[in-house]
């Protein structure tokens, strides 16, 4: 009881996460194009409601006739009953009348809908077992004194049930013995119920796929589909506009697609696919539009057939840190109602309200660009504009563009904008842009005299490598303030302390292992051809000077290495036993090198003393002998050499260069002093503090397969070990799709067996060196 307790718990959680839109942080708003004039049109007040204090358990809202209510579960302390409690919220905000359902062990209310006569409706699950006879057929008595097993009966029973404004049950009819849905029960083989919606004169509940309709009684009234459009509404997500036209919302292979329904005939038009990134809204039914759209970050008008939408209320541009809107009821035009939660409140009913644009303060405005949304820097964005007088960052998030086709679209728009010369007055670097470029160009300002100047900032307190990787001819035109770092990890039994390797030293090692053995667990082919330029691209194109250098024995040895990996795998490759004993493969030699991501000291030493078992070469990814280990930005940010506002815009930057940003960010920190505070904490055990502020020291462990392993602390040895190499690192990731391109298609004859190495290596430095040289 109490398992299926915590899965219906988990299973709202789950429902409320979904109805807030916080899936992809991506916006879609204007993208680059904005102006400052144009983000005051949308900003909207938060206030949060009183009702928030007045309501122990509340997390969704519903309306209900004229009357707003909001509604949650109230569980009792072991979980193993609840109430389903219900408070009006009045025109201030305030609690005005409640009621409450008994939910006990074995019970649960959902899918919660209303009328407009003032009716709520919901399906209740009662399920649970009860034992019966004993395995021989004997009777539970006889089966107990004999020490046999009882069988236990189990039940799972959904009721469609009409709920009053007082607290009490008005119908409840048991669906699993509505003679149509028994009959689709035998056919499908299963029995459940989906969701449920209210309009005009009837209920529709989703059971196994279809619709069933049924008055207000309980009184079942037939399917709603049947024949050839059943499918149409199979998994349709039904919405009821403010003029009771339903919506269906219904996911194809290219999107989101929006339809309306004719109950009456039991069929949907064609639909209109909705814009952009379409699996990234929440829908809810507008006032002044068909439906308002709700993602991440902001809300949209929406007209059923549009192309596109209109940005009614922008988070940022009205100082709102929150993770996204649920529950949205539109009390008019410029006002709705909404639950959301942010750093600092969880889960909470607020009044939004617009603001009209000419009471929205002036500010000068500093632009800062970005191919993706970046939470934290959004985060820090609100937090300057909340403490500036004068300035006022405006985010220019060009995933608007990002379609369910080119996800990467915002990506190719701003690199079109930063070429034609539209350069914000900060960008965050992203690893598909040509930064070299932009550097070359003269496009960004040298941030170095900046930190030199900075009264609170130290350039010897950042990790010399890091500034190194990112300085270009002593200039350092972009900034790290944190990064992880990806390499091959080997045991030192088989490479001792090398800090590199070649590409055949790499060969040499594996073809010392028995047959069968992995280089890299499951790799194929491709990708390891995206580990050659992705962590040895850089050794081949010299970024100072632009000279490519495919065409050498050291290209052509990987590429003849790569040629090695299998095209694909199969399923039969790997049976049961194999995932079974996977965790343990790196310490029974199954496979040679594990592809590290680390972020912090934990990470190694998990790799090093739970995955491998013994000490531990991070040794890179072999090619020209070279260091092979890269260096992948958290965050990586230049500024404008054209920017008319660069101290400013320097007053943000360095917030995430402070100790303050760089002690919590869950990155490798640039700052020394965090990065030595960081060893000198993992020596130590991990710890948590309880309710009385008291430490409390804890394992760190790791599983291989069923078997746990106590984790020690790092000695300060291994600490300064890791340091070393942490400062050893000075090649940069690089993410360059064109480059990739180039290499898959002309290395594919020689993969195929139809050309030499060395030929294709020709053409590949042929194309590389024109591709360098016009992106330069």
């Amino acid at each position: 009881m109490k398992k299926r307790v915590v899965q219906i718990l988990g299973a709202f959680v789950l429902v409320a996460v979904v109805l807030s839109g916080c899936g992809k942080q991506q916006s879609n708003g204007e993208g680059g194009s904005t102006k400052n004039s144009d983000s005051k049109n949308y900003v909207y007040s938060c206030e949060i409601l009183p009702i928030n204090q007045e309501a122990p358990a509340l997390g969704q809202m519903i309306k209900v006739g004229d009357t707003i209510y909001g509604y949650g579960y109230n569980w009792s302390d072991d979980y193993a009953n609840a109430t389903l409690d219900f408070y009006e919220i009045k025109e201030d905000g305030s609690m005005g009348n409640t009621f409450s359902f008994e939910e006990p062990n074995g019970t649960s209310y959902s899918n919660i809908c209303a009328d407009d006569a003032g009716n709520l409706f919901c399906i209740k699950n009662v399920y649970g077992s009860s034992q019966g006879e004993g395995i021989a057929g004997d009777s539970t008595a006889e089966a107990e004194a004999e020490g046999e097993t009882l069988e236990e009966d189990y039940y799972d029973d959904y009721y469609l049930a009409g709920l009053s404004l007082n607290g009490e049950e008005t119908f409840s009819v048991k669906l699993n013995d509505v003679p149509e849905l028994q009959e689709l029960e035998q056919q499908e083989g299963y029995f459940s119920v989906y969701g449920m919606f209210a309009a005009k004169d009837s209920l529709y509940v989703s059971c196994m796929g279809k619709y069933v309709k049924f008055d207000k009684e309980g009184n079942c009234q037939g399917f709603l589909t049947s024949g050839s459009n059943e499918e149409e509404f199979d998994g349709a997500y039904m919405v009821t506009l403010q003029n009771g036209t339903v919506v269906a919302e219904t996911y194809k292979d290219d999107g989101v697609y929006l339809s309306q329904v004719d109950l009456e005939a039991g069929t949907m038009q064609e639909g209109s696919k909705l814009p952009g990134s379409s699996y990234g809204y929440s829908l809810y039914p507008g006032i002044g539009y068909d439906l308002y759209l709700a993602d991440g970050n902001g809300v949209y008008g929406y007209n059923l057939g549009q192309e596109d939408k209109t940005k009614l209320f922008d988070f940022v541009a009205s100082d709102l840190g929150c993770y996204g809107l649920g529950n949205l009821l539109a009390l008019s035009e410029t006002q709705f109602l909404a639950t959301y939660s942010d750093s600092e409140v969880d889960s909470v009913v607020a009044k939004f309200t617009k603001v009209p644009p000419e009471e929205v303060k002036n500010k000068q405005v500093i632009t800062l660009a970005m191919a993706f949304s970046d939470w934290q820097v959004r985060t820090e964005v609100i937090k300057f504009n909340k403490n500036s007088d004068t300035y006022r960052i405006e985010l220019q998030d060009y995933s608007a563009y990002a379609t369910d086709e080119d996800y990467r679209a915002g990506l190719t728009k701003l690199n079109a904008d930063l070429a034609s010369g539209k350069v914000p007055d900060i960008l965050l670097l992203d690893s598909g842009m040509p930064v070299e470029s932009y550097q070359n160009k003269g496009l960004f300002e040298d941030l170095k005299p900046f930190i030199e100047k900075d009264e609170e900032l130290e350039l010897d307190n950042f990790m010399p490598n890091i500034i190194e990787a990112f300085s270009s001819g002593g200039k350092l035109y972009s900034i790290v303030p944190g990064y992880s770092i990806q390499t091959l990890a080997v045991k030192t039994a088989d490479v001792g302390n090398a800090t590199s390797w070649t590409v055949e030293e790499a060969q040499k090692v594996l073809a010392s292992k028995p047959e069968g053995t992995q280089f890299l667990a499951e790799t194929t082919r491709d990708q390891m051809l995206n580990y050659c330029i992705n962590m040895a691209g850089s050794q081949f194109v010299d970024q100072e000077s632009g000279k490519c250098s495919f065409s050498s024995d050291e290209f052509i040895n990987l590429l003849e290495f790569v040629k090695t990996f299998p095209e694909k795998y199969d399923d039969q490759d790997f049976d049961e036993d194999y995932y079974n004993n996977y965790d343990s493969m790196w310490r029974q030699g199954k496979v040679l090198a594990y592809s590290a991501y680390l972020g912090d000291f934990g990470s190694f030493n998990r790799l090093k003393k739970g995955t491998f078992g013994e000490d531990i070469t991070l040794i890179g990814f072999p090619a020209n002998g070279e260091n092979g280990s890269v260096i992948m930005p958290s965050i990586r940010f230049a500024m404008s050499s054209k920017s008319a506002n660069k101290d400013a815009a320097w007053q943000f930057i360095r917030t995430f260069l402070m100790e303050d940003y760089q002690k919590d960010m869950g990155y490798l920190p640039i700052s020394i002093s965090q990065m030595e505070k960081m060893a000198q904490e993992a020596t130590q055990k991990p710890y948590y503090m309880d309710e009385n502020g008291n430490k409390v020291e804890y394992d760190d462990t790791w599983y291989i397969g069923d078997t746990e392993i106590t984790i020690s602390p790092m000695t300060e040895q291994e600490t300064k070990d890791y340091m070393a190499f942490l400062q050893s690192c000075n090649k940069v990731y690089m993410e360059d799709e064109a480059l990739l391109q180039i290499v898959q298609e002309e290395a594919a004859p020689f993969f195929a067996g139809q050309k030499s190495a060395r030929d294709v290596a020709g053409i590949i430095q042929s194309r590389a060196q024109l591709y360098v040289n016009e992106t330069r």
